[in-house]
């Protein structure tokens, strides 16, 4: 699968290494394809993970990965150009700072790109488990939203490949809830000192 991650960071940059581990093709859409960070990234998997300009990277995607901070999120989709019918995975977190003058990064990418075929995914738990979401021979639970079917299978099957498992709560309607979820680990690894090696699972009888 050709995804392309906008947003190369602790998140990006992560969710790239482990999904070219798993045989897909990483097209990284960066303004500055020299940079340090992009380079050793690339050099982690020469022959699946490439960078390009963000608008080549997404118009060869089948799925685009969008993980630059919130208050970024409609003008790095508004470079992507005509993206209409893509995957949109929204790995942004606008907890702390909103979109503005959008309360959600979901909004922001709807009125940049005119494309509702989004899934919030990945933005709410420690970066540090996505390369590694096993807590003993526990795995780390994923919690996602999104409108289309299709679209979340897609996702789903990626967040599974990452090692997670993985939990739809249902429509767009549910991205407050991620959000929610987002500053409750916030809390616990900053507020309550636990830092960041913590996730969630959900335990049933």
């Amino acid at each position: 699968m050709n995804i392309a991650v906008v947003g190369a960071g602790n998140i990006g940059g992560r969710l790239a290494r482990v999904w070219a581990a798993k045989g897909h093709r990483i097209l990284v859409g960066t303004r500055n394809p020299a940079e340090e960070k992009i380079v050793a990234l690339m050099r982690t998997s020469p022959e699946r993970i490439t960078a390009h300009s963000p608008r080549e990277a997404a118009q060869h995607a089948e799925a685009i990965l969008i993980s630059v901070p919130a208050s970024a999120a409609f003008n790095a989709v508004q470079e992507l150009g005509d993206i209409k019918g893509r995957i949109i995975i929204d790995a942004m977190n606008a907890v702390f700072r909103k979109p503005e003058p959008y309360t959600r990064t979901s909004e922001a990418i709807v009125a940049a790109s005119g494309n509702d075929h989004i899934v919030k995914c990945f933005n709410w738990i420690g970066a540090e488990n996505i390369e590694n979401p096993m807590y003993g021979n526990v795995a780390a639970d994923m919690i996602l939203c999104g409108n289309y079917a299709a679209d979340k299978s897609v996702t789903q099957r990626l967040a599974e490949e990452c090692g997670f498992v993985v939990y739809d709560i249902g429509g767009m309607d549910k991205e407050q809830l991620i959000e929610n979820a987002a500053a409750l680990w916030s809390s616990l690894a900053y507020g309550t000192g636990l830092g960041r090696g913590i996730a969630f699972k959900v335990l049933r009888r």
